[in-house]
């Protein structure tokens, strides 16, 4: 009987069907806040002299973020967060309202957390293999940042009905796993933006594959 009312239980949150998985791409668009080359000279000078951690590099997509909103009763679906690389990964982040939204340090080196704005939230260092924990009210997006290394920023979206999240490949792909059928929005978040929105629906039993988005200036949600 246990096993039965967990299975239960499972069937309500994903809607009583199997779940599914979407897939679609960002058009490319040149990075607003692209460093100018004297800016990058010196970003590089500090890391080769040890002041600043090396960065990956990501292309123009590592400040993007796609989610999906809607009516869902589970907990939001691929919605996880870290630094990595010396930087955020990615670095727009999202997490459903009134929930938490945890930031694992994947580095070897510690990152110390902060959140402009956003009351009651104390920056604490975090080693190597540890997470920081943000509660998310309603509010928002705020900016983050690393009170040891300046280059790191990032910004939390605070949304009601979040649904799930997927970051975007440096080629513009992204990919939504164990969606349950049904009627959403695709959101795509750049930063502090939202740079695009598109309603689909996920059919039962195939994938959906979303025609590709062209992302505007700005488009604040």
């Amino acid at each position: 009987m246990v096993g039965a009312g967990c299975a239960a239980a499972v069937l309500v949150a994903f809607g009583g069907v199997s779940a599914e998985s979407i897939e679609g791409s960002i058009e490319a668009s040149p990075s607003t806040d692209a460093r100018s080359e004297p800016d990058q000279k010196d970003h590089y000078w500090r890391v080769w002299n040890g002041a600043l951690p090396e960065q990956r590099d990501e292309g123009n997509h590592d400040d993007v973020l796609a989610v999906l909103t809607g009516k869902f009763t589970g907990p939001p679906i691929g919605c996880t967060f870290r630094f990595r690389g010396g930087a955020l990964d990615p670095s727009t982040l999202a997490a459903r309202t009134g929930t938490q939204v945890r930031v694992e340090n994947r580095d070897a080196f510690t990152h110390e957390l902060a959140v402009e704005g956003l009351a009651g939230f104390t920056p604490l260092e975090a080693g190597p293999g540890k997470a920081r924990v943000i509660a998310v009210p309603a509010g928002g997006p705020w900016e983050l940042g690393d009170r040891i290394y300046g280059h790191v920023d990032g910004y939390l979206h605070s949304i009601r009905e979040l649904v799930a999240c997927a970051s975007v490949t440096p080629s513009g792909k992204f990919r939504f796993d164990d969606v349950p059928p049904g009627p959403y929005s695709l959101r795509i978040l750049r930063g502090a933006e939202q740079v695009a929105v598109r309603r689909v629906i996920v059919p039962t039993g195939k994938a959906l594959q979303v025609d590709a988005i062209a992302l505007s200036k700005s488009g604040r949600n």
